[in-house]
């Protein structure tokens, strides 16, 4: 319950309170946040072609990527719950990639931009990390490559 109640604040609420501040539509407040779930940060410049503010559309993508992030891990880790047959192809896949379990989390940073929210959810969850950390680090890399895109997508490296 309370994996839902963390991704509906991030994915719709927050949205919503930014669209509010930046007297954006909710319609296309949603938008931008339905853009997220299948384009991912990608949907920066989607947001900015549509000439939505580009503060709005940094902070809403990040939250609802965060928002994403959080019920996909949460998933997962209902049906690793619930299935004998998950628990033992984790237990499996975790022995067989040890130095991984060490120092392999820290590769989320540029996995945010390689793999996307839903890979680093899933790797999250396949190697048992520590979801805090894992949440910390995603989110470093989300708005590492989402400041990229925003910059890139107003013209900033083009006057640099």
């Amino acid at each position: 319950m309370r994996v839902v109640a963390v991704a509906c604040l991030l994915i719709i609420i927050l949205p919503l309170l930014f669209a509010i501040i930046f007297n954006v539509s909710p319609s296309r407040a949603m938008g931008l946040v339905g853009s997220t779930f299948a384009l991912e940060y990608l949907a920066i410049p989607l947001g900015v072609g549509l000439d939505l503010p580009p503060g709005y559309v940094f902070l809403t993508v990040v939250s609802a990527s965060i928002g994403i992030f959080t019920l996909v891990l949460g998933i997962f880790g209902l049906l690793g719950a619930q299935s004998r047959r998950v628990v033992d192809f984790l237990l499996k896949l975790r022995r067989r990639a040890q130095r991984l379990q060490r120092y392999g989390v820290y590769g989320l940073i540029p996995g945010a931009t390689v793999l996307g929210i839903y890979g680093c959810a899933a790797t999250v969850w396949a190697f048992g990390w520590d979801v805090r950390r894992s949440t910390l680090l995603t989110t470093t890399g989300l708005v590492l490559i989402s400041a990229i895109l925003l910059l890139s997508s107003i013209g900033v490296f083009g006057v640099i």
